[in-house]
Parts: structure tokens; sequence; C-alpha cells
């Protein structure tokens, strides 16, 4: 069986063998921790992106419900500038009947031969005065639709006013969204440079001669790699294939299949060489999930025989069960099939179906006359018993304890235990609050403030009379200073005092208006991303 040799300069530094494997424990250790919470960031991040996208989605609704607003605001308007119309119209139709009664009048005092059509005048009288009467009838009508529309025109804009506060309450989300996204990033990187930094200690430790768990499995997959490139120079020199052939990089892609699948030219000889090499080895032990090959562009032309069943029609049952002739496009992928050390482990988190597992790859390039060809992979499953294995301390400590000639016990009394429960520190808040007012400071109780509210770029205190002064602090401030169980902050623009709430009515895009008690009944609106604070206080039916 192949050996690793020790590289003779790293074996002078690591004579303490115990020490060595301790090391390589814990380097182990830190490469599973960074390869989990690397996993959950880009969870977290798909999430932000989904979420980000339907802010989006959101804030193109209600710019188009601003738009039929304003369309509303417009027609009625123009039902009001009708209305005028049609009252000046009126009035002018009421002139002239007036005036044909008059005349009517004359022509009976001045004519004694109108008497044989005093019938006829009689009824077209009746029908003038009957016409005249309903105008009064249309002005009533007129009158309401004047009303009504003035009270269309003022919800109109009161409702488009919130659909720019929520507009903008949408953009102050969206920010933060992108925000921590790219703090998603960050982090996700730092954990990518931290795995980096564990696997390359730990392949320093294996390359000294150091024994652990994973020995026979490295050895395995270097042995594997090089009957792989004999096969392969074999079949060049027996001329089944050619040299620029078989580094072909031309991946054609499958018709009407997804995920997609790919094929190249020299894919035929290597369906034909590959898994009887590699099929055996996939049982070769209980947590070995497969071994296969992939190409210098971390192309998987080939997998084993559980993961490799025709495509169906469903993406996802694909994804799981038909996972060859893919290509995989992730940085720890990439990663490893451009590596070029005798082997190289890595640690990393993948979800399969519904499944989330943390898998070791084991790997070990293919050259071909001296070129990079790809590299056999062999991944295996690491049981994962306890979930809070972050939080725990990592044994490198107590290695580099030992090397300083510390005490690795002492050490651990110092680590911080997570399951002390801590008690819960009481914070006193004020219970009155001061503000300047005529040189002086003037002193309100906490009992007696209505609500705080910005303006202008100016923050004011409103007391339960109705009577505001300006204050010099922000919201933001006054929101850390004040009780949480009296005052919440409800929108942007407005901090209220909960016992002060009368009323509670159902406002546009699920949020709510506040009506306080007072005599001017102040309405406050609820912006929707505060309503599940707002719904801490209250018992809803």
């Amino acid at each position: 069986m192949f050996q690793v040799l020790p590289d003779r300069e790293t074996r002078s530094r690591a004579n303490d063998l115990n020490l060595a494997k301790s090391m390589a424990d814990a380097s182990y250790q830190v490469v599973i921790n960074a390869a989990d919470i690397t996993g959950h960031v880009e969870d977290i991040t798909n999430r932000i992106v989904e979420q980000t996208e339907l802010l989006g989605a959101v804030a193109s609704s209600i710019k188009d419900m601003t738009e039929i607003n304003t369309r509303i605001a417009t027609s009625a308007h123009e039902l009001l500038v009708g209305a005028n119309i049609v009252t000046d119209r009126m009035s002018e139709v009421q002139a002239a009947a007036t005036r044909s009664i008059g005349e009517a009048i004359g022509l009976i005092e001045d004519t004694a031969t109108i008497v044989d059509r005093l019938p006829a005048i009689k009824g077209a009288l009746d029908e003038i005065a009957r016409a005249v009467d309903g105008f009064g009838e249309v002005a009533r009508l007129r009158d309401r639709v004047v009303r009504r529309a003035a009270s269309i025109a003022e919800s109109t804009a009161r409702n488009r006013e919130h659909c720019e506060e929520i507009l903008e309450d949408v953009a102050q989300l969206n920010d933060a969204e992108l925000e921590t996204k790219e703090d998603s990033k960050n982090v996700s990187n730092q954990c990518l440079q931290l795995s980096d930094l564990g696997a390359e200690l730990y392949y320093t430790i294996l390359a000294s001669g150091v024994e652990t768990a994973d020995t026979p499995f490295i050895e395995v997959v270097i042995e594997t790699a090089k009957t792989i490139s004999a096969a392969l120079e074999e079949a060049l020199d027996d001329d089944e294939i050619d040299l620029e052939t078989l580094f072909d990089e031309d991946y054609v892609q499958m018709p009407d299949i997804e995920p997609p699948k790919y094929t190249t030219r020299w894919l035929p000889l290597i369906e034909k060489l590959i898994p009887p090499i590699c099929e055996p080895l996939s049982t070769m032990a209980p947590d070995v999930v497969l071994c296969t090959i992939t190409d210098r562009n971390a192309y998987m032309p080939v997998n084993n025989l559980k993961f490799s069943h025709p495509p169906t029609n469903d993406p996802a049952w694909n994804a799981t069960h038909s996972r060859y002739r893919i290509r995989h496009r992730d940085r720890i992928s990439a990663r490893i099939a451009r590596s070029t050390k005798p082997f190289l482990v890595t640690v990393f988190r993948r979800r399969l179906g519904d499944r989330t597992q943390i898998l070791k790859d084991v790997s070990s390039p293919i050259f071909i006359k001296g070129r990079l060809w790809g590299n056999v992979r062999m991944l295996i499953l690491i049981k994962v018993e306890n979930v809070d294995y972050i939080l725990k301390q990592m044994d490198i400590h107590r290695a580099v304890e030992k090397m300083r000639g510390g005490d690795a016990a002492g050490i651990g009394k110092r680590t911080l235990d997570h399951g002390t429960e801590r008690p819960e520190q009481r914070r006193d808040y004020p219970k009155k609050f001061c503000f300047h007012h005529a040189g002086r400071l003037k002193v309100i109780d906490n009992q007696d403030i209505q609500l705080f509210f910005a303006k202008d770029r100016l923050v004011f205190v409103q007391t339960e009379d109705g009577r505001q002064h300006s204050i010099r602090s922000t919201l933001s401030e006054l929101e850390e200073k004040l009780d949480g169980s009296q005052f919440m902050r409800c929108h942007r623009n407005y901090i209220v005092n909960m016992n002060k709430i009368e009323y509670l009515t159902n406002w546009f895009n699920r949020g709510y208006l506040l009506t306080l008690r007072s005599t001017t009944k102040t309405e406050i609106p609820v912006s929707r991303v505060f309503v599940k604070h707002l719904k801490k206080y209250f018992e809803f039916d």
C-alpha cells in the first residue's frame, strides 16, 4: 500500500507525535466548523436575496397603487368641475323658465284672443313649474355629489401619503437587506478563509507522517489516481484517443434536462474505464458516500451507480439521484479540481434533497503526460452528534498550550461555560422627562406624555392636552432611553405611549391606525414593519 512520505523539514518540527495528532484533530475540527458556518451563511444570503426580490415586487405594487390613487383623485376633481358646470346650467335653465312664465302671463293680460289657447298654456306652465321644482332636487343631489367627491379626494390624498410613507419604509428595509446580504458575504468569505487555513494545517501535519483516521482513505485515493493516470495514458498509447481530444473543454449541454447535464468528446472513454475502478471503492467503508472523478474544471462525467439513475422531468429528483455529467461551479469544487498537491482533505456542507450533510472530500490529482487532467474524489460522511459543537472549546488551544509548557487543564477551567444561565440585568428607566423651556428645564411625568414625533428634522414631545414642545434628541436616542413596556416605536416618525391608545383601526397594507386618548383624538399610523411589535402589547381576537 502506498505510504505518504513525510517531508524531512516538517518531520523535524513534529517530534512530539501525540502533539501533532492533537493539532491535526484540532485543525480538522476548525475545518468542520468553518464549513458548517459557511453553509448556514449561504442559506441566509439566499433568503435575503429572495426577500429583496419580494420587497421589489411590493414596492412596484405600491407604486402602481399610488398611480391608481392619483387617477382617482383626478377623476374626483373632474367630477367636481362637472358638478359645478351642471349647477351653472341649472341656473341658466331656471332663469329661462322664469322669463317664459313672465312672457306667458304678459300674453294672457294683453291679448284677449289667447283665451282659446289657455288650456295649452296652462299645461305648459304646469310642466315648467314641475321642472322648476325638479331643480331643487337636482341641487340637493349635486350637493351630495360634491360632498362625496370631496371625501374621495381627501381619502385619496391621505392614502397616497401613506403609500409614499410605505414606499420609504420599503426602501429603508431594502437598504438594510442589502447591507445584511453584504455582511453575510463577508462572513462567508472569512469562514472560507478559515477553512482554507485549517485544511492547510491539516495537510502539513499529515504530510509530516502523522497517521490519523483519514490516512487509509488518503492512501487509497492516491493509488486510485495513479491507476487512472496509467489507464488513460495506455489508451493514448493504443490510439484509442488522442491528447487533444482527452483535454477537450467543449462541454455540450444536453437538451431538456434540469439540472443541466453535459457531454464531451472524451466522455465515451471515461464511461468505459472509470466505473470499474471507482465503483468498488464507494463501499469500502460505511461512511463513504461516493468515489468518482472530476476533470480540472470540476466537470463530473460519471458517478457511482446509486447516483447514476436516468434523469426524469423532476429537477429535484434529478439533483439527488441523477448526479453524473454535471458541472460543479462552487468555490470548493474549483479549488479541489485545480489542486496539484499529492492529496487534499476538504470539509464542506452540502444540501442533498431534504438533507443537509457535512462531508469530507479526500482527493488526489490525475496527471496525463505530466499535465493535470483532473482528480479522484472520495466523499466521506461526517456524523455530528451535537449541533452545539461550534460553541465548544477548540482542542487547538490545548495543543498550543502544551507547546508553551502550560497546563491544558487550567485553560479548560477558564473556558466560558455556555450552559450557565446568567441572571438578567435589571434596567432602571427614567420616570420623568426634562426639556429646555424658556431658559429653564421643564419636567413632564412619563404618564402625561402622549407621544414623541419627528417633523421637519426636529423632534417634539406631545402631552395629553395637545401641547407640543421641541426637544434636543433624536427618536433613536429616545427609543434607547424610554421604557419599552410603556413606549413603542410604531413608525419611523413616531414613538407612542401605549397607555394612551384608545382605538385600533385596520389600515392600509395590513397596518393599523392608532387613535390616542385626548381632546384632539390624534391618529398615528403603524408601519407594517412595526405591527409585530404592536401585537406584543395587545391580545387580538
